[in-house]
């Protein structure tokens, strides 16, 4: 993930590490960005794939 706030690129599990003192704690669909702590809402599964799939990291791209 990038935080738009401050740009730190971050796995979304770090995000969730730094949430832990909230009353919701994971219940809000969102992460923390563990530089600056601006809250960004989790992306879905299929933006992820979407993105996974355009940087090839599926294992279909490149393959003829």
């Amino acid at each position: 993930m990038k935080c738009p706030l401050c740009g730190c690129q971050f796995r979304e599990e770090d995000g969730k590490d730094t949430c832990q003192g909230c009353l919701l704690a994971g219940a809000c669909h969102m992460v923390k960005c563990p530089n600056c702590g601006y809250e960004v809402p989790i992306e879905p599964g299929i933006i992820k794939a979407f993105k996974a799939w355009r940087k090839g990291d599926n294992g279909i791209r490149g393959k003829s």
